[in-house]
């Protein structure tokens, strides 16, 4: 009791000094440290390839998917109809094409995981048939009708519907092209004897496997 009846205003100031003294290093320190990491997590963010450049990124992806949702209803829920309107436009490279010639078919979606980011997705899968429901007539193609079918699947090209047609200018189409066979029919018994070909292979190719596919986000229920 002596001793706080002997404080005075100056023994107050230096008591409270000692006290906040630490106090307010410990703030300041504290303050510079975040100080250093914000500056550090800008430098970051806006480096080439930083968070800024993936966010835009994810951002546009994002629009794409939802401008694909909006003007691409029927290249997805009718996509045997889609792909025979993009095929038989690839006529004009020179092929008499017949809608008896092939058969768009959907197969069995496939679900699976991207390694990266372990995104769970799933992929819809429509296998063109090219054998020809006419027996005496064998399809034999060239490869620039084979490069025009590609194109105008993915790209929508040739879609009776032109706001499905501007899915070509969301920088990413549809569908792509999974899988693709092709068999030069220049000289089946040539081949069939496993004899040496000719030096050049006539343009004359039949298409054995071809396959195209479209990718969307799956969620996995977790059971809590």
């Amino acid at each position: 009791m002596k001793f706080l009846r002997s404080l005075d205003l100056y023994k107050v100031i230096v008591l409270l000094s000692l006290v906040l003294l630490p106090v307010g290093y410990l703030l300041v320190r504290q303050l510079d440290e975040s100080i250093i990491a914000c500056k550090r997590t800008v430098a970051e963010a806006t480096r080439n390839g930083g968070l800024l450049d993936q966010i835009g990124a994810l951002q546009r992806k994002v629009e794409i998917v939802d401008k694909n949702k909006t003007i691409a209803t029927g290249i997805v829920s009718q996509p045997r109809t889609y792909f025979e309107g993009q095929i038989l436009g690839s006529a004009a490279a020179g092929t008499n094409l017949k809608t008896s010639d092939f058969a768009p078919n959907e197969a069995p979606a496939e679900n699976t995981v991207l390694q990266k980011g372990k995104q769970a997705v799933t992929d819809h899968i429509v296998v063109v048939d090219w054998s020809s429901k006419d027996r005496s007539r064998e399809l034999t193609v060239t490869l620039d009708f084979v490069y025009s079918v590609i194109f105008n699947c993915e790209s929508g090209a040739r879609s009776a519907n032109r706001a499905a047609a501007a899915v070509a200018d969301g920088q990413r189409s549809i569908w792509k092209l999974r899988e693709l066979e092709l068999v030069n029919m220049t000289d089946e018994q040539v081949f069939s004897r496993h004899r040496t070909p000719r030096a050049e292979l006539a343009d004359k190719w039949k298409i054995k496997n071809m396959k195209f596919a479209r990718r969307e986000p799956r969620k996995i229920e977790t059971r809590g």
